[in-house]
């Protein structure tokens, strides 16, 4: 199952937890994106993704 780092919204900000845009505080890791507080997780993966855009070149 995907959790909060595989989101395109995750910044990390140590191992354990990171930041989320869409809820402007932290979030743990390792969260499932099921149980996102906001219903915006976003794939990392797949060419809509913002890191896959370096990938391309």
């Amino acid at each position: 199952m995907p959790t909060c780092q595989d989101c395109r919204f995750y910044t990390a900000i140590d191992d354990l937890k990171g930041e989320c845009f869409s809820l402007g505080f932290e979030v743990r890791g390792k969260t499932d994106s099921k149980k996102c507080p906001e219903r915006a997780f976003r794939s990392n993966k797949g060419s809509n993704s913002k890191k896959a855009g370096a990938t391309r070149y």
